[in-house]
């Protein structure tokens, strides 16, 4: 599919072709209004939740948008921005616009460290119910199985608590990098 500056966009359709002009002609409609109705039916009846757009290349040079506040809505985004944990207007702006745009949770300063203290604090959780297993497992020491498979499931719950928090930490601190 190519697309040209004036709106237009030009489509090889191939073997949709015949069927495309038969229901043009059925229906009394130019291949153009077909197109424009089957994408407002398909696409734009979607619910903004559904439509998310993956922002990953974050190597792009950044394109510069100036928005105009009154007063009031300034100053209660300044406060946002503090309550929130962001270092700066611009921040938490950016960050609204991803989190909407990629349905995706985005975290200011606050956030990010308290979802990292988190893991500080599960993190020897986890190690010490790994240890307590293999030396249960090691020793033979008679453990009802249900216990024993209790202390499993909650070592591998905290594992994987902790793996996705890291991510989701990463992800976050590397959107910032390049600004």
């Amino acid at each position: 599919m190519m697309k040209d500056l004036s709106g237009s966009v030009t489509v090889r359709m191939g073997a949709l072709r015949e069927p495309l002009a038969i229901y043009c002609a059925a229906s009394g409609i130019s291949t153009s209004d077909a197109i424009r109705e089957l994408l407002s039916r398909n696409l734009l009846a979607l619910p903004a939740s559904v439509m998310t757009i993956n922002i990953d290349d974050e190597s792009e040079p950044r394109v510069r948008l100036e928005l105009r506040l009154t007063p009031k809505e300034h100053a209660a985004v300044q406060v946002r921005v503090i309550t929130e944990g962001f270092t700066s207007a611009n921040r938490w702006v950016v960050s609204l616009i991803r989190a909407n745009l990629q349905k995706e949770p985005e975290f200011g300063e606050t956030g990010l460290d308290a979802l990292h203290e988190s893991n500080r604090l599960l993190a020897p959780l986890a190690r010490n119910l790994n240890q307590l297993t293999r030396d249960v497992r090691q020793n033979g020491i008679q453990v009802p199985a249900y216990r024993f498979q209790i202390l499993e499931n909650l070592q591998k719950a905290i594992s994987a608590h902790t793996k996705v928090i890291a991510t989701v930490i990463s992800k976050n601190v590397g959107r910032w990098r390049c600004e």
